[in-house]
């Protein structure tokens, strides 16, 4: 598999934001001269789909910037932070078409299907030429992944609305034209559903999707020379950058250095999990912690585990 550098994912973006949000202009002001609520909905989608860009662009330049000073983690989060942002633009997006599209269902106006279908097969284009140059550098990167889905949504929207004019060139109800407005504005509902989702739970310091801490420790625990794992936290920095931290109780610290060297490679290979902190315990010293009782504890349902004994002198 072809990984992306970070420079190329960068211009895959840069070209990817300038096509789409040309094209944004070119579709609106086309779907307002030719009355056509779908196209317009699509230039909506398509500048949602910009703003997306946008986000992945300013944390893709962010992550270069070093750590320093106060920001230890460096600026990984921005692109969550911003999220809200995205979200009441779908929102009045969304908001915008519903609102048209049922004015129109209501007068139906006359729409110029040539323009429409040719700006509509314009966007197709633009559409499939983004998820093309995207996909090629998206293999490891998320958000290319996503931007490239995106742009693939947008694609079949830009077939709706060469559907819908084709069929109301040829005699057929104007009013479905509104009806794929809407359509297309049911397909930015969803999306700002989950982009408020995905943020809360980073925000959260959830375990993210995929990553089931129950599964984790028990895969830790087949390690030879690991005895028990406490406290074990598992988050994500932003959406490509997890994390994990757990105290490790061993069997014997003389081999301290290939117990988490092995702990580490597992769970980098098998979870993908990059950063990990790992503080190695004897059973005396996690006893003398305590951690069990701390507010957290119960994370894996085990903060009732029982302590052993410990002989002292």
């Amino acid at each position: 598999m072809v990984h992306a550098h970070p420079e190329q994912a960068r211009k895959a973006l840069i070209g990817g934001l300038i096509l789409t949000a040309a094209f944004v202009v070119i579709e609106a002001v086309a779907g307002f001269l030719t009355n056509s609520l779908a196209l317009v909905s699509d230039a909506g989608h398509m500048l949602a789909d910009s703003a997306g860009l946008i986000l992945a662009l300013g944390a893709a330049t962010l992550a270069r910037r070093p750590a320093a000073g106060r920001h230890t983690y460096g600026y990984a989060r921005f692109e969550v932070l911003v999220v809200p942002i995205h979200v009441v633009l779908l929102a009045f997006i969304a908001g915008y078409i519903v609102f048209e599209s049922v004015s129109h269902l209501r007068s139906t106006p006359e729409i110029a299907t040539g323009p429409v279908i040719a700006v509509g097969i314009g966007g197709l284009m633009v559409n499939l030429l983004v998820v093309r140059l995207l996909h090629n550098h998206s293999a490891d990167n998320l958000n290319l992944r996503a931007a490239a889905l995106e742009a693939s949504v947008d694609a079949v929207g830009s077939v709706a609305v060469v559907i819908s004019a084709v069929v109301i060139a040829l005699g057929g109800w104007a009013g479905l034209d509104a009806l794929v407005g809407l359509a297309i504005a049911a397909l930015v509902i969803p999306r700002a559903l989950s982009l408020l989702r995905q943020s809360g739970d980073i925000l959260l310091e959830s375990a993210p999707p995929g990553l089931d801490p129950v599964a984790i420790e028990s895969a830790a625990l087949a390690v030879k020379g690991v005895v028990a794992l406490h406290d074990v936290h598992v988050w994500a920095i932003a959406p490509s950058f997890p994390a994990l931290s757990a105290h490790v109780e061993l069997a014997d610290v003389t081999c301290t250095e290939h117990i988490l060297t092995d702990l580490a490679t597992l769970f980098r290979d098998r979870f993908g999990i990059g950063h990990v902190t790992l503080q190695p315990e004897t059973p005396a010293l996690h006893a003398a912690m305590e951690c069990c009782l701390s507010p957290d504890s119960a994370l894996l349902g085990r903060g009732d585990h029982a302590h052993r004994p410990v002989s002292v002198g």
